[in-house]
C-alpha cells in the first residue's frame, strides 16, 4: 500500500521559482530596495546574481530615477572588473536584474 503522506524532506523543500530561463536558488543579500539571489540558468547550468527590486520600496523611497539611471549605465559597461548585466525582466510587482 503506497502512502499518501509527504516525507519530511518533502515539506521542507522550497517550491522551485522561476524568472525567464532562471531558476531562483538561494538569498545572498538584503538590502533596502529587495534582495539578491543566486540564479541558475536552466539550460547551461550558468550560475548568476538576480538582484529582486521590489517597485513599491522604490515607489516609496523615491529611487525610481536612481535605479533607471543604474540599470541604464550597468548595461553599457563591458568590462571584466565590474558586474555585468545581462538581463532586466520586469513583472508588475518586481524587477528582476540578471547578473554575473
Amino acid at each position: 500500500m503506497a502512502s499518501t503522506e509527504l516525507s519530511k524532506q518533502d515539506k521542507e523543500a522550497k517550491p522551485m521559482i522561476k524568472i525567464g530561463h532562471y531558476i531562483l536558488k538561494e538569498t545572498l543579500g538584503v538590502g533596502t530596495f529587495g534582495k539578491v539571489k543566486v540564479g541558475l540558468h536552466e539550460a547551461t547550468g550558468y550560475r548568476v546574481a538576480v538582484k529582486i527590486l521590489n517597485r513599491q520600496k522604490i515607489k516609496s523611497l523615491d529611487v525610481v530615477g536612481k535605479i533607471r539611471r543604474e540599470i541604464q549605465n550597468l548595461s553599457l559597461f563591458r568590462h571584466p572588473h565590474i558586474i555585468r548585466l545581462y538581463q532586466v525582466i520586469s513583472t508588475p510587482t518586481d524587477i528582476f536584474m540578471i547578473m554575473a
